[in-house]
């Protein structure tokens, strides 16, 4: 899988997973993400569809609930 920095909303799409439950996860840190801050200051939350992906594998490897 090529490495890409998407927007939670895109990642949602690209992973067939839960919105919501994806900003859950990101607001609560227990998802891979990165913290990106533009020239004006605002900070937007991207993730790495790499990193995403083996933490998917990790979670499902252990048969652990999300």
């Amino acid at each position: 899988m090529e490495t890409k920095l998407v927007s939670i909303k895109q990642a949602s799409k690209m992973f067939n997973f839960p919105l919501q439950k994806l900003y859950q996860l990101v607001a609560n840190k227990e998802v891979p993400y990165v913290e990106i801050e533009n020239l004006s200051g605002t900070i937007s939350n991207k993730i790495n569809t790499r990193a995403f992906a083996e933490w998917l594998d990790k979670l499902a490897e252990e048969n652990r609930r999300i």
